[in-house]
């Protein structure tokens, strides 16, 4: 009897223990069942650990290039390596994978228009009428399907981008679907914005460390697009002025928008659950009129349910209600009278013409000899806005003096569109002293 009592004692603590192994997991988030995994998908929760190759804050780093888990152990699967769940300052992570071509820390990043830049931050949008519906974190494999949703409801949004999050991979990765993706969004009208390269919590990192965040995401985004956006959102909304954050993101040239309508959806994630988040649409948008209020609000595209079933309750509420689906940049401005500057380019100088997937409501090409070139577009409603400010500085040309300020026009084809080609002069601002507006209706401008 005795003896039989230590047993039942000994395999209760025995079963304690193995529980006590099995901690739960931000990994297993969006994971149903243990079958949907395979080899390097097991979340470090599940995989064997070795007791020795512990790391994080009191261990140390791991060696042999591996990757610390957000639990803090050694490995290199990549549940140990996603971001942003492994400890970027403890070990090898998907984070610190590079995005090929030229940095753009060089990039002029003039700070211009009536949207707040950093250290202020955006929590809403001005005016009435509107809904700025937004999505970070993706791009993702229900991205696509979203995109098809918003094409039938004509409905233009606004996504945050995350350059390599959750074991996706580089977005510019040849190859992988992401690129295209991005590609359709802007094609589509909507507007591109950065959530950073790995999702990292930039009140809680190095101030280097956020200037890679978002200088790596706006390579990458370059890389796909051309240029990199003006508008950006910190993972989970941590972006303090006591760490310094707010005020890196002005010197970067960053709005900071955040939102007045938290959908919760990461908290909803089940056909059961996501009522939850149509619950909250619906009450905050109670708490308004559309003749005297606008809303701007947050969601993820990695998640099911928001793309499958919240994101057209949203759409349908929206109309219902009177509002219009409006991007983040057009809901600071008024709509089809102001250009939005929501994109930085690059010298064509240094990338060759322009692709169609960066201006495609711009048929035309120039070659130009400068030096420092700053393009800037973006759209205002179903209008395409495309300003150009160019200051060359060339230290010769056909025996003009080295300290000569020029732009050089080599060659400007016009697409027959363009028919109505004006001048007009604007004041001096940022090197611009000129403009020719291409076309009116289009409301395209090339400025010198």
């Amino acid at each position: 009897m005795h003896f039989s009592r230590l047993m039942a004692i000994a395999s209760t603590i025995a079963c304690s223990a193995a529980r006590a192994t099995l901690q739960p997991s931000s990994t297993l988030e969006g994971i149903h069942s243990i079958t949907e995994l395979d080899g390097n998908d097991i979340p470090h929760a599940l995989v064997e650990r070795n007791p020795q190759a512990r790391c994080g804050r009191g261990f140390g780093k791991c060696s042999d290039d591996g990757c610390c888990s957000t639990a803090g152990y050694c490995g290199k699967t990549k549940a140990h390596c996603r971001s942003p769940d492994c400890q970027i300052d403890y070990g090898h992570c998907d984070a610190h994978m590079t995005p090929d071509g030229p940095p753009t820390s060089g990039i002029p990043r003039p700070t211009i228009g009536k949207v707040p830049y950093g250290p202020k931050a955006v929590r809403s949008c001005v005016g009435a009428g509107n809904v700025a519906l937004t999505f970070d974190d993706g791009p993702n494999k229900y991205t696509e399907d979203l995109l098809d949703l918003l094409d039938k409801y004509d409905a233009k949004v606004t996504f945050f981008i995350t350059g390599n999050n959750n074991a996706k991979g580089p977005i510019d990765t040849p190859g992988m679907p992401w690129a295209s993706m991005i590609e359709r969004m802007y094609q589509s009208g909507h507007q591109i914005a950065s959530h950073t390269w790995s999702h990292q919590d930039l009140s809680k990192i190095t101030p280097e460390q956020r200037r890679i965040q978002i200088l790596w995401n706006e390579v990458a985004l370059r890389n796909i697009l051309g240029g990199f956006p003006t508008y950006m959102r910190p993972p989970y909304s941590s972006c303090t002025a006591e760490s310094g954050c707010l005020k890196d993101m002005g010197n970067l040239g960053y709005h900071v928008i955040l939102y007045d309508i938290d959908t919760e959806d990461y908290s909803h994630d089940s056909p059961n659950a996501i009522q939850g988040s149509k619950d909250i649409f619906d009450k905050n948008l109670a708490r308004g009129k559309a003749s005297d209020k606008s809303w701007l609000v947050i969601a993820h595209d990695v998640h099911e349910q928001t793309v499958y079933n919240l994101t057209e309750h949203m759409l349908k509420k929206v109309s219902k209600d009177g509002y219009s689906m409006v991007t983040v940049g057009e809901c600071w401005v008024i709509p089809r009278r102001t250009g939005i500057v929501w994109m930085r380019a690059l010298s064509l100088l240094s990338f060759g013409r322009p692709s169609p997937s960066v201006l495609p409501t711009m048929p035309f090409r120039a070659t130009v000899a400068a030096v420092g070139m700053l393009p800037v577009w973006g759209r205002s409603s179903d209008r395409a806005v495309a300003r150009i400010t160019i200051v060359g500085i060339l230290p010769s040309i056909v025996g003009l003096a080295a300290s000569s300020m020029l732009v050089i026009v080599r060659k400007l084809d016009i697409h027959p569109l363009f028919t109505n080609i004006d001048l007009k002069s604007v004041p001096q601002h940022q090197g611009r002293t000129l403009c020719c507006n291409l076309n009116r209706k289009l409301r395209i401008w090339f400025c010198l």
